[in-house]
């Protein structure tokens, strides 16, 4: 029987083996076995575990009940297609099933029914090709390709007795073990993931790894191997891949460099996490939030294996974090992906292997000259990794003159630690000159390529003109929910607003992809400022981007304010939201309004993102100057809205300045704030 460590003996000559070829790694080796064809591939489709079933017992989708496709006397085989990329070589698939039956009706292709057995062979390999891409479906030819692309070495296991129709894959690196065991050539039955001579802190995540990597591989229920995609599987096994790649055993394990970090990471987040228990402002409004302040107001949260995703995540911002949204599966989530890569940059310093990025006790007591209003971080440096001469090198007779000094005695790896933000994030370029300023590596500034802060955002549509030295207009259209604020059961009705957004003086910026860095304290650092920039553009994302259809009714965050949690800084606030949002739960719908809102609002980013915000109030105009500052917190600067006529609200309570950032912090969109305001405070 073939099972994950079954290939462990023969695994220790693969890992033996590293630095040759993939040929010659071949060489004395088993036989590669024949790659699948789409006859196995066809077969599976209508029955993945089972005997053959016919075409007529396989349920047709929309898209086949369209189609009455007929190669010569073949039907075509019925599939849901996950993406267009899938259909493609679902019809490659059917061409060449097609022409391997000797098929000779089909337009220019009729003498490759008379083809030799090499040639049609060649053609379905090209078949192959195409399904066993990074785009592809899953097969046992994809996958070793796969391995060799990456410069891992691979290995075939042939399953005995009951098993003899299971094989698998064996694929090793220079710390990494990965099995995959299949029931045929296209279907998966389990993945395993080892690293046999790795640290602890590596080995004990691998279990969860594993089972990642085989949800990426494994057909989920009632799916066919045609839409069975390989490439969640590529990204989460190219990041590990690339981390074994650049590693140089036994010295310097990146696999265990990353985990290091996490450790250090994950001890700051659980200290963070008790001290937020003992604050009561924070700790009263339960657990939800508890954990949504630590990621988004503190150093975020670290995850090893998060969201069937492999390696360490760092996650900095979450939608709707600061209420209790219904829908809380799609919330996105701003994070850093922590890898490494080759070392470029030579103002950064390279990779070291530590897990005491950090000190035991978190925080430190501050000297007498160092002015400080919270804790201090204990931020440790741990001393270098170095890595020893190859003696090899040596005794082959490798010229030192050309060979260099670094092969007689240690030196420094020639890696460095990679920050990769998922998504990519918008900052200004004074940001990013800071971030490159704190020790961390960016590519430099091309000044001809420079683009303006709101065309990252909203791009310039291909053809138009534009002018960054001038004044830039942005409109749009937008339904919003509003409620009457008469007596009684509430009337909810479509509010049209139209937006638009001024920017009078052009506003450089960058989008930050990735950042080599050499201490996680540099990531800890700007996630403040990340944080910033993230709310800045969901704020301008949600209130100025013309939707393709009208908006519905948006989705209630808490169901009813008793869902709330408790704040006692802004219960004014949340009091409000949550009778708000109860409206829209119990109130009747009317018809929409047939005159637009306006709403203007004026941008402008230095010293930090400030929004003026014009919409009509009362028998006034209102006219509210914010910033947004680090950690996407809201600062009022001016107002207009607060007065004593509204300070006080219906049942008694006390409404404050303060009030109006959160309420906009809550609801995240512009004209949802402003309808708020105009039927709860008018």
């Amino acid at each position: 029987m073939a099972t994950p460590n079954a290939g462990s003996a023969a695994m220790k000559q693969v890992l033996s083996q590293q630095g040759k070829t993939p040929s010659q790694s071949q060489q004395g080796a088993a036989a590669t076995p024949p790659v699948s064809t789409p006859f196995s591939a066809a077969h599976a489709a209508f029955s993945p575990h089972g005997p053959r079933s016919s075409p007529s017992q396989v349920k047709k989708s929309p898209a086949t009940a369209q189609s009455g496709t007929v190669v010569g006397n073949h039907p075509s085989v019925p599939a849901n297609f996950d993406s267009p990329s899938t259909a493609a070589a679902f019809s490659a698939l059917q061409i060449g099933v097609g022409l391997d039956l000797g098929l000779q009706g089909l337009d220019g292709l009729g003498a490759l029914g008379r083809s030799t057995d090499d040639e049609r062979a060649k053609r379905l390999d090209a078949v192959i090709d195409i399904l066993s891409t990074t785009k592809g479906v899953v097969s046992e030819a994809g996958l070793e390709r796969l391995a060799k692309k990456l410069e891992l070495e691979v290995l075939w296991e042939n399953g005995m007795g009951v098993d003899a129709a299971k094989k698998s894959l064996i694929v090793g690196g220079s710390a990494l073990e990965l099995v995959v065991v299949f029931s045929s050539p296209d279907i998966v039955e389990s993945v395993s993931l080892n690293f046999p001579d790795s640290a602890d802190i590596v080995k004990k995540h691998a279990g969860e790894a594993g089972k990642i990597l085989t949800d990426n591989l494994k057909l989920a229920k009632n799916q066919s191997p045609f839409t069975k995609l390989v490439d969640s599987f590529v990204r989460n096994f190219e990041r590990i891949a690339n981390l074994d790649k650049l590693s140089v055993h036994p010295k310097l394990d990146l696999h265990e460099a990353v985990a290091g970090i996490f450790e250090s990471l994950n001890r700051l987040h659980d200290w963070e996490i008790r001290q937020a228990r003992q604050d009561p402002t924070v700790n009263a409004r339960g657990e939800e939030y508890l954990q949504n302040h630590v990621r988004c107001v503190k150093s975020g949260h670290p995850c090893m294996n998060a969201r069937a995703r492999l390696g360490l995540t760092v996650d900095y911002w979450k939608e709707k974090h600061s209420v209790s949204p219904r829908n809380r599966k799609n919330l996105k989530i701003w994070s850093i992906l922590v890898g490494c890569a080759p070392l470029r940059d030579l103002s950064v310093n390279p990779v070291r292997v530590s897990d005491k990025w950090i000190g035991p006790d978190i925080v430190k007591v501050p000297l007498p000259d160092e002015l400080q209003t919270g804790p201090i971080l204990d931020w440790l440096e741990p001393d270098p990794t170095f890595l020893e001469g190859d003696p090899s090198k040596e005794a082959s007779g490798v010229d030192v003159l050309q060979a260099g000094a670094s092969l007689l005695g240690p030196r420094l790896p020639e890696v460095t630690f990679l920050a990769t933000f998922d998504p990519p994030i918008h900052i200004s370029l004074s940001l990013w000159q800071q971030i490159a300023q704190s020790g961390c590596g960016l590519p430099g500034i091309d000044v001809q390529t420079l683009k303006s802060f709101d065309t990252l955002i909203f791009p310039i549509t291909p053809g138009a003109s534009y002018d960054p030295s001038e004044p830039r207009t942005i409109a749009c259209t937008k339904q919003v929910m509003a409620m009457s604020n008469k007596p009684g059961q509430p009337t909810w009705y479509k509010e049209i607003h139209r937006n638009k957004l001024f920017v009078y003086k052009p506003i450089y910026g960058r989008t930050v992809t990735e950042v080599t860095f050499s201490h996680p304290q540099q990531i800890v650092n700007m996630l403040p400022y990340l944080r910033q920039y993230a709310f800045l553009s969901t704020l301008l994302e949600r209130s100025f981007k013309e939707e393709p259809t009208p908006a519905p009714k948006p989705t209630p965050l808490p169901t009813s304010k008793h869902d709330l949690p408790k704040k006692a800084t802004t219960t004014t606030s949340m009091d409000d939201y949550g009778e708000f949002m109860d409206g829209q739960q119990n109130g009747h719908v009317a018809a929409e309004t047939e005159k637009p809102l306006e709403v203007d609002v004026t941008l402008t980013i230095q010293p930090v993102p400030r929004l003026q915000i014009l919409f009509p109030f009362k028998s006034i105009t209102a006219d509210v100057v914010l910033e947004i500052r680090e950690n996407g917190q809201i600062h009022i600067v001016s107002q207009n809205v607060l007065d004593e006529t509204n300070a006080i609200a219906p049942d008694g309570r006390q409404r404050t300045v303060a009030d109006l950032g959160g309420i906009l912090m809550n609801f995240e969109d512009i004209g949802e704030w402003c309808e708020f305001l105009r039927t709860r405070w008018s």
